[in-house]
């Protein structure tokens, strides 16, 4: 797709069809070296293609699944992937749609509008996408067909760091440029518009913050990170020492020392444990532990809802002890 990007497309081998809601991601299964890792991948395909499904990966530099995705996969390669998962997906009943995006973030961004589209979809769909320069965006010639394609219901606005020939600005999508591209196309006019924000975290932060000063109400955002939300918390969320973390299983405890910095989850796991995890970065729930007794830092925003919460669930693959813990794991 770009030169540090690329497009897999996924088939099962029996032939299943591969069924999501546009905005849901993947999670690949990776044995690199004796390393198994698993990392999450939104899909970029439409929802209706359901005989494969692609996945758009962007490397990142020193990472440890992506350099592998981008330059050694090869087709014919078998994987093996769960979900779908996550909840960035479009509420029923939504009359107007407004994506901000920047670098790999276009992917389910991407997914979503392309599944509006070929669904018949009237009502309008803006795009504001943020990337360095003109060679750095993703499905650029696939975003101008679209827009050619489906003229008065999808627009794309590029905003690019190096200026360019597609740009409508030129900069970084903080805060400052997306209240600018927004006043552009309207999309304060009226309360209909929900808004979808996925790319880089310093860049999501600037687009939240520009929503909320708008009087946005979160029920119209939705917000998709691509890191684990634990690698944002900052240290005063943290404990400086060592906590320890029982764990039942099957009536069963076992004593876990969860170093600072550490996730319930990746402690766990280092030590051998069976614990059920998937995406590691918060939207899936598979990793839901109920919070027996002590004090827990847990990363927001996540997928758990206010009944769960109410119950003291708590995602063991964002949340850092803040005290000696006791976690059932189900």
């Amino acid at each position: 797709e770009t030169p540090d990007a690329v497009s897999v497309v996924l088939a099962d081998p029996q032939g299943a069809p591969i069924s999501f809601e546009a905005g849901q991601f993947f999670t690949l299964v990776l044995r690199i070296g004796k390393k198994e890792i698993k990392r999450a991948y939104s899909a970029s395909s439409p929802a209706q293609e359901s005989g494969q499904v692609r996945l758009t990966i962007k490397e990142v530099p020193g990472g440890q699944a992506s350099p592998f995705i981008v330059r050694d996969l090869a087709a014919g390669y078998e994987l093996e992937v769960l979900g779908p998962s996550g909840h960035f997906t479009v509420p029923e009943g939504t009359k107007r749609l407004v994506l901000i995006g920047g670098g790999s973030g276009i992917t389910p961004l991407l997914s979503i509008a392309k599944t509006r589209l070929a669904a018949g979809a009237k009502e309008k769909i803006d795009l504001v996408f943020g990337n360095r320069g003109e060679v750095d965006v993703i499905f650029r010639e696939e975003l101008a067909k679209l827009v050619e394609e489906h003229a008065g219901v999808l627009s794309v606005r590029h905003v690019l760091e190096e200026g360019g020939a597609i740009a409508s600005r030129t900069g970084r999508l903080d805060q400052v440029t997306v209240l600018a591209e927004l006043d552009e196309i309207g999309a304060f006019d009226g309360d209909e518009a929900c808004f979808f924000v996925c790319g880089p975290l310093g860049m999501m932060d600037e687009a939240r913050a520009a929503l909320l000063s708008r009087g946005v109400p979160t029920s119209r955002l939705k917000e998709e990170r691509f890191v684990s939300l634990a690698d944002g918390q900052s240290s005063a969320e943290e404990s400086s020492e060592s906590q320890e973390v029982g764990f039942v299983i099957s009536g069963v405890k076992k004593l876990v020392f969860v170093r600072p910095g550490q996730t319930i989850l990746e402690a766990g796991l280092d030590e051998g444990l069976e614990l059920p995890n998937s995406c590691t970065v918060g939207g899936c729930g598979t990793c839901r532990v109920k919070l027996v007794s002590g004090k827990v830092s847990m990363a927001e925003p996540n997928c758990l809802d206010s009944d769960e919460r109410a119950q003291g669930y708590v995602l063991a693959c964002c949340s850092k002890p803040l005290s000696p813990v006791v976690i059932e794991v189900e």
